[in-house]
C-alpha cells in the first residue's frame, strides 16, 4: 500500500505555533499557583512563630523590645521568602500588639501577631497582563502570654 503525500506540508508546525503558547502560559500559570501556596504556608508559620516567640518573652527576657524580637522571629522562619521589613523598603509588615512592654506580661493576656508579605509573581505577571504583579498575604494570630 503507497503512503499518500500530505495534502498541506505545514500543517503540523502551524497547529503546534498555535497551540505551544497557551500551554506554555498554563503551565507557568500552575507553577505560579504552587509558589503562591508555598509562600501562604511560609506566611502562615512565620507568623505563629513569631506569636510564640512573643508570648514566651518572659523565659526570653525580651518584653521591652517585643515587637523586634517577633520580627527577628518572623523572618528567620521564612527565611526562603527573602522577607525584610518594609520600613526599610522592604515586602513585609509585622504588626504586634501590644509592640512593647515596660514590665513583664500578666499570664494570659493577649498578643496578636499580624505579618503582611507582598508576594511577586515571577512569571504570570509578564505574559499576562491582567494578572497583578503582586499580591498580599496577611495572616494573624492570637495567643497568650505564657508563664
Amino acid at each position: 500500500m503507497q503512503k499518500q503525500p500530505d495534502a498541506h506540508p505545514g500543517q503540523s508546525l502551524v497547529e503546534a505555533a498555535l497551540v505551544l503558547p497557551i500551554l506554555v502560559i498554563l503551565f507557568l500559570g500552575i507553577a505560579e499557583v504552587g509558589l503562591f501556596l508555598f509562600a501562604q504556608v511560609q506566611v502562615t508559620n512565620a507568623t505563629r512563630e513569631g506569636a510564640r516567640y512573643g508570648s514566651l518573652c518572659r523565659l526570653n527576657h525580651t518584653c521591652t523590645d517585643l515587637t523586634d524580637a517577633v520580627k527577628s522571629a518572623v523572618f528567620s522562619e521564612a527565611q526562603l521568602l527573602h522577607m525584610s521589613d518594609s520600613g526599610s523598603g522592604g515586602n513585609t509588615t509585622v504588626e504586634v500588639d501590644p509592640p512593647n512592654l515596660t514590665t513583664a506580661p500578666l499570664v494570659g493576656v493577649p498578643i496578636t501577631v499580624t505579618v503582611v508579605y507582598t508576594y511577586s509573581s515571577p512569571f504570570i505577571s509578564n505574559f499576562v497582563p491582567m494578572f497583578p504583579a503582586t499580591l498580599p498575604i496577611q495572616h494573624s494570630v492570637v495567643m497568650h502570654f505564657d508563664k
